[in-house]
């Protein structure tokens, strides 16, 4: 018996995809410089969302809701 459960775990093992590794670098540099090609740049201690939210002509929180929304698969 124990052998017929290893044999199943191990076929089920095998259907899971392996999880995709981590990006190596950041995006911050990628998304500043979409920003700057739209003429979006940080001003003093605006953090990276606040400088999105204010190129996407929103405010932060509404950028957090938007993103939220998107993050559990709905749409905006």
């Amino acid at each position: 018996m124990r052998t017929a459960l290893k044999r199943r775990l191990d076929r089920l093992e095998r259907r899971i995809p392996e999880p995709a590794l981590p990006p190596t670098e950041s995006a911050i540099p990628k998304i500043r410089e979409w920003l700057a090609a739209w003429g979006v740049v940080q001003e003093g201690n605006e953090s990276l969302a606040e400088t999105t939210a204010r190129g996407m002509g929103i405010t932060p929180m509404e950028l957090r809701k938007k993103l939220l929304i998107r993050a559990s698969g709905g749409t905006w």
